[in-house]
């Protein structure tokens, strides 16, 4: 990547404040200046481009000023995916040669879309976690299929703003894709675009623009009389009791299903677990075991079980649905989300919503209920952004708004 800075001249000030912008390029050990033919005041300059006129001050065309910025960046990074593109090393000569001319610069067609987004998720699996590259793998899948069914043969430089309402129009009306599931694959997209840019594959910034909101969605938790009812509960199938104390484990300690299925033995001492966090890669993690824990990693002490029973997760969403449903958990229960701008609901079972995620938000919501500190949750449940809890803080406000009306009316 060939490095560049814009600067103003303040040796050369016309009598109305104007300073010259000038682009030094650093090539090696060499550095490269050249005039843009641009102007401006030293108060308008920031960040490599020129402010915008507030109401009061007269118009100087700072938009033109900055478009004409951008296409000298982006020329400058077509220069650099010429020379990446045929393996040539960059040189003063032969950069002075390109950006002088006043001829297209052509790069090659080597930097694919989609091999160089395999190449990003490739990049990452040493240092993101295996559930990162999964989701990045999704959505690169998602737009391949997408651009597939719609005949597009998708490059850099057609990612824009009439491929971003494409691919907006495709999800939520021919997909129905929820809008927060969107908004995660447009949050890859862009991150995969960055990269790209920084790598000098990219030079097309109209992904900067894209937006997509996310809805603060319902959370599906057990009360702590329905997860006690859960707990108690007597199955005749050992597979459902199982499958039952594995996620009332997740329910008593915040774990997650992925951290709770690599639970070893040399994991547990006598009152806590102390483990590595996969998601957040969080080292030696200690979790207090209360007396509910405890009591179900003694049951399987000593089976060949010991210390938890495992089961894929696909059958283990499918079973514990069939848990809570025996444990009569089967109250109606409505979830909303969006797609696009418009509002769904499905009103069904309690049981019917319960999946191996819901584990831990019953232990966070729970928690909060019992009076326990935030801080502390935060620290067990191992969260690390305050937005998280806010979430769960929204509902037990509900909750206990809704416990007033009934106490007093």
């Amino acid at each position: 990547m060939i490095k560049y800075n814009f600067e103003l001249r303040k040796d050369k000030v016309s009598q109305d404040g104007l300073m010259p912008i000038r682009i030094l390029f650093r090539i090696d050990s060499s550095i490269i200046k050249r005039n843009t033919g641009l102007n401006c005041k030293l108060n308008d300059w920031q960040n490599n481009r020129v402010k915008a006129n507030s109401k009061k001050d007269t118009y100087y065309g700072y938009d033109e000023i900055n478009e004409k910025l951008q296409q000298i960046e982006t020329k400058i990074q077509d220069i650099s995916l010429y020379f990446r593109a045929n393996k040539l090393e960059p040189t003063k000569d032969l950069f002075i040669e390109k950006f002088d001319s006043n001829e297209k610069v052509e790069t090659s067609s080597e930097f694919d879309f989609f091999k160089c987004f395999t190449q990003y998720i490739d990049k990452g699996k040493l240092i993101k976690t295996p559930n990162t590259i999964k989701g990045q793998t999704t959505v690169k899948n998602y737009l391949e299929f997408f651009c597939k069914e719609n005949g597009i043969s998708l490059s850099f430089d057609k990612v824009d703003e009439d491929f971003f309402e494409s691919l907006r129009d495709y999800s939520y009306e021919i997909k129905k894709m929820k809008q927060n599931y969107f908004a995660k694959v447009i949050k890859v997209l862009k991150s995969f675009l960055n990269w790209a840019t920084e790598k000098g594959y990219n030079a097309n910034r109209e992904f900067e623009k894209f937006r997509a909101v996310e809805h603060d969605i319902d959370i599906v938790y057990l009360t702590f009389e329905e997860l006690i009812k859960l707990y108690e509960k007597d199955f005749d199938s050992d597979r459902l009791s199982h499958v039952r104390d594995f996620y009332c484990m997740g329910c008593f300690t915040g774990l997650r299903f992925s951290d709770l299925s690599k639970l070893h033995l040399a994991n547990i001492s006598e009152d806590h677990i102390v483990l590595s966090i996969q998601k957040t890669k969080t080292q030696n993690h200690a979790i207090k075991l209360n007396k509910y824990a405890k009591a179900i990693l003694e049951k399987y002490k000593g089976t060949i079980y010991e210390p938890l029973p495992i089961i894929s997760s696909q059958k283990f969403n499918e079973y514990i649905k069939d848990c809570c449903e025996l444990a009569e958990i089967t109250q109606p229960f409505t979830t909303h989300w969006f797609v696009g701008n418009k509002k769904k609901s499905l009103t069904q079972p309690k049981c019917k919503f319960i999946t191996s995620h819901t584990a831990r938000k019953t232990f966070i919501t729970n928690s909060l209920l019992l009076g326990m500190e935030p801080k502390a949750i935060k620290k067990i449940a191992n969260i690390k952004k305050d937005a998280v809890l806010d979430k769960y803080m929204k509902v037990t406000e509900a909750f206990t708004d809704e416990q007033m009306d009934k106490a007093w009316g």
